[in-house]
């Protein structure tokens, strides 16, 4: 059995994708999924996504029609795909960037280039690629004004991107123009516990990281932060 992806059926045309995708941002942005207004340089960003998708859809047509094939060939695909993902986005990007190095797959791990699959082997991988791609596709703006607070006021917040410069704030602040990705952060106040977690600017919707603390005399371990829609 040879490997389907799952999916819509390609357009396989590239004007009619950058049509969409402009189309797909004005209707965004007057939405309430992010509260953050997409720029010009979001509109290039998707337009490029949205093209990537398209020819991934249509580099994988072949498959459609039941053929068995090497792994080395969807590896090619694979590759190429996320390449183009990573040409899409400005260098500054490092965040995103490592979301997709992380989450879209080169490759078909341990599996020889020779050697002939199915979807019992590659399916996850094309679930996992059409994921990402659907996940991209459906992002208003590529950065976003983070606003970070915490009870008792008077933190200091730290977020660390898994690739691209720590950021640090007092509370209550914001921080500017702040890329989507993966960030790890630690919120520190004298007399309070410590709090650490992991949020996922990419997928989790809202504009205001808030943090409440525990005392260090309490036995209670502080709940992680919350990301939400700032009123």
């Amino acid at each position: 059995m040879a490997c389907v992806p799952s999916g819509n059926n390609p357009s396989g045309k590239e004007s009619n994708v950058e049509h969409s995708a402009i189309a797909l941002f004005l209707l965004l942005s007057i939405g309430p999924l992010y509260s953050q207004q997409p720029s010009a340089t979001d509109a290039q960003i998707a337009m490029g996504i949205a093209r990537t998708a398209d020819q991934f859809q249509g580099r994988i047509r072949y498959y459609y029609q039941g053929y068995a094939y090497p792994a080395g060939q969807l590896d090619s695909i694979l590759a190429v795909t996320r390449q183009q993902l990573l040409d899409s986005l400005p260098r500054d990007a490092a965040p995103l960037r490592a979301y997709i190095l992380e989450n879209f797959p080169a490759s078909i791990p341990n599996v020889p280039h020779n050697k002939q699959i199915d979807m019992r082997v590659c399916g996850p991988y094309l679930a996992s690629a059409n994921d990402v791609l659907s996940t991209l596709k459906s992002v208003n703006a590529y950065r976003l004004d983070l606003i970070v607070d915490s009870s008792p006021a008077g933190a200091v917040f730290e977020l660390t991107p898994v690739a691209g410069d720590k950021l640090a704030r007092a509370s209550r602040g914001t921080l500017t123009n702040v890329w989507r990705g993966i960030y790890n952060y630690t919120v520190v106040k004298d007399g309070e516990k410590t709090i650490n977690g992991t949020i996922n600017l990419v997928r989790e919707k809202g504009n205001l990281l808030r943090c409440t603390f525990v005392h260090s005399s309490s036995t209670s371990t502080p709940l992680p932060c919350e990301l939400v829609a700032a009123q």
